[in-house]
């Protein structure tokens, strides 16, 4: 995470349609949670465009996709530092 930060990478975002977002296989999201259809997706260091055209691609892992996550962030090193306060199993057996 934080060579990403220095890395300066730029921060994307764009709406699409909520299928579109959800074949991206590196997507983070609040599984459960409902979202809008169509979806804000951001995409840390690549364009939402080229995820959203090469969903299944598994580079997309190095980097953070997300849905409506508020970011305000143009580039990653705005945030200028990182802590993992906690972490813990979403459901038993899965991190």
């Amino acid at each position: 995470v934080r060579s990403k930060i220095k890395g300066s990478l730029p921060v994307n975002t764009k709406v699409v349609p909520l299928a579109d977002a959800m074949r991206v296989t590196a997507l983070r999201a609040v599984f459960g949670d409902t979202y809008p259809d169509p979806v804000r997706v951001i995409a840390m260091g690549p364009t939402v465009e080229e995820v959203v055209a090469d969903p299944l691609n598994e580079k997309w892992a190095d980097f953070s996709v997300e849905l409506c996550s508020g970011t305000h962030l143009n580039k990653t090193s705005e945030a200028r530092a990182f802590s993992l306060i906690s972490e813990a199993p979403i459901a038993k057996g899965i991190r």
